[in-house]
This record gives structure tokens, C-alpha cells and sequence, in this order.
């Protein structure tokens, strides 16, 4: 061995497989400690869960500003688009209204201008202690859409939330707070189903003209009537609870019948809808005053069953 060599400090080789081994184990083991110092914040009595689903909501709040910032900036970014395309077709000797870029939206239609179907829909919401935080935040869009379907259709439904309350009405309150403002179509009540149906004048003493839909039911709903109420289960829970919608009925003593899904949509597993889709298929059928018509204008064409498949 030379002078040189034996100066020389001695060096360990380490290969790249094992440096990368090296990396991933010191990072791992900063997360662990991460994970260890968060976990001893958890309040007493509440779950890793809750304690992860609490900070989560957290984040949001503390981000929901500039978010709204982002979407504001959106809306107005697409409002300058559409100016300048409108400028663009008007040099070029174009009307802008007889360019769309997709279907026209439906307008607004006054109360006093739609056709009275007198029936009533109640979309019930007692259910909120059996759903995800994500699917009470779907809940309440959907609410939103069944309110803007309902000013938008030229037949006008009674339209009711009953058990408005818990983290639906929170969420509300915190994030769709311009509810407060509608003043037409649509009521949220606090009473439970059974103390609202028993207020009202037009249901009778027996529930005899009140329908409950569920899709566990054998029974078919042929047609809407006037003078009848139609509940819709206001929950979102990918299946988990069966016979919900039914056994709450039948212990309230209200018959149920079935929206004709079967005739007319593909559909795997339980035969069930979006609260938001099953509002908007009665006011179509009070349109079209047909299932088949009610389901094309409403559902993806690519769940359509074809006539010709029905026939055979």
C-alpha cells in the first residue's frame, strides 16, 4: 500500500438500489413521527376518524375563500370570452343569439305563468345521521338542482324539505347560504314527515293520497294525479341501506310505489336514482304525461334501453 492510499479515509460504497432503500426508509420515518406528534393532539373521546375527518373539514374552511376567489375569477374571465366571441360574430354580420355552444339553458319561469299540476312533492330528509360528510355535501346540490329544475318547468309541484336540520341545514347555511333568498318554490321545514303530513289541510286524515317512492317496492306508479303528495327520500348512501324508504313507509302507513325503472333504463344492481333525477322525472312526466318521453329527456342516453329491446 502506497503513503497515498494509506491517508486516504475509508470509504464505504453504497449502491443506488440501497442509497434509494436509504431515502425511503428516513422518509417513512419522518412520516411516522409526523403521524405520532399529530396523534397526540387528538382530543379525548374522538376517534383517529374523526379526528382526521375534523382537520380535513378545517383545511377546507380555511381554503373555501380562495376558492370562491378562483371560481369568481372564472366567471368573469368567461364572461369576457363570451364578449369578444359575441364582438367577433356581430363584425362578421352573425346574430350571436342564433350561435349556441350547446343546448339553451331554460329560463326562469314566473309562478304565476306555470300550469298548476296541484300535487306536491316532499323531499324527506331524515336521514342525515346515516351519510358521509361527501354525501350530505351531494344532498345539498342536489336540493339546489331540485330547486332550480322546479323554477324552470312550466308545471309547478308543491315542492317541500321536511327535517331540515343537522349538518344538512349547516351545510346550508355555511356554503349555499343564498337559499335564505328563495322566496318561491320551495320550502324547508324543521317538522319531521309525519308531523308535516298531519298539518296539512290537503292530506287526508288516512294518508290515503299520499305516495312514498321507493325502488323496493313490486308496486308501479302508472301515472301522477292530482291532489296527491309524492315523497322522495332525500339520502345519498351508494346502496348501504335497503328497505329504508319502504319499512319507514309501511310503519307510517303510506303506501309505495316504484318509478318504472326497469322499462326503460340499464341499470346494475339496485334499481335506484339520484333524488335529483327522480324529482325531475315526475315534473317531466307532468310535460310529456309518458314514462318513456319523462326517461329520455332525463337520463343518459347510454342507460336508455332501446324500444326495439323492449319489443323483443
Amino acid at each position: 500500500m502506497s503513503q497515498l492510499e494509506a491517508k486516504l479515509p475509508e470509504i464505504s460504497t453504497v449502491s443506488p438500489t440501497e442509497g434509494l432503500l436509504l431515502n425511503e426508509s428516513s422518509s417513512d420515518t419522518s412520516r411516522s413521527v409526523a403521524r405520532r406528534e399529530a396523534d397526540k393532539n387528538i382530543p379525548e373521546g374522538m376517534s383517529k376518524s374523526q379526528w382526521k375527518k375534523l382537520q380535513k373539514r378545517k383545511r377546507f374552511e380555511d381554503m373555501k375563500q380562495q376558492f370562491q376567489e378562483v371560481k369568481r375569477a372564472k366567471r368573469q374571465q368567461s364572461r369576457a370570452n363570451r364578449r369578444i366571441r359575441n364582438e367577433e360574430l356581430r363584425a362578421k354580420g352573425i346574430d350571436p343569439s342564433t350561435v349556441t355552444g350547446g343546448p339553451p339553458k331554460a329560463r326562469v319561469i314566473d309562478s304565476e305563468d306555470q300550469i298548476p299540476t296541484d300535487s306536491s312533492v316532499i323531499i324527506d330528509c331524515a336521514f342525515d345521521n346515516l351519510m358521509l360528510e361527501k354525501e350530505i355535501v351531494s344532498l345539498s346540490n342536489q336540493i339546489t338542482r331540485i330547486y332550480s329544475d322546479a323554477r324552470r318547468s312550466k308545471y309547478a309541484v308543491g315542492l317541500v324539505v321536511t327535517s331540515f336540520g343537522d349538518r344538512l341545514e349547516s351545510r346550508f347555511d355555511d356554503a349555499l347560504s343564498q337559499y335564505k333568498s328563495w322566496k318561491t318554490g320551495i320550502d324547508f321545514s324543521k317538522d319531521s314527515l309525519k308531523d308535516y303530513l298531519e298539518s296539512q289541510p290537503y292530506v287526508k286524515e288516512d294518508f290515503s293520497n299520499v305516495v312514498y317512492l321507493s325502488a323496493d317496492t313490486d308496486d308501479k306508479l302508472e301515472t301522477l294525479s292530482k291532489d296527491e303528495v309524492y315523497i322522495i327520500g332525500g339520502i345519498v348512501d351508494k346502496g348501504r341501506h335497503k328497505n329504508l324508504c319502504q319499512n319507514k313507509a309501511q310503519e307510517m302507513g303510506i303506501q309505495t310505489r316504484r318509478l318504472p325503472i326497469d322499462e326503460y333504463i340499464k341499470l346494475s344492481g339496485r334499481k335506484v336514482l339520484a333524488t335529483s333525477h327522480v324529482f325531475e322525472l315526475l315534473l317531466k312526466w307532468w310535460e310529456f304525461k309518458d314514462w318513456k318521453k319523462a326517461f329520455e329527456a332525463v337520463i343518459p342516453q347510454r342507460k336508455l334501453i332501446e324500444e326495439k329491446s323492449r319489443e323483443d
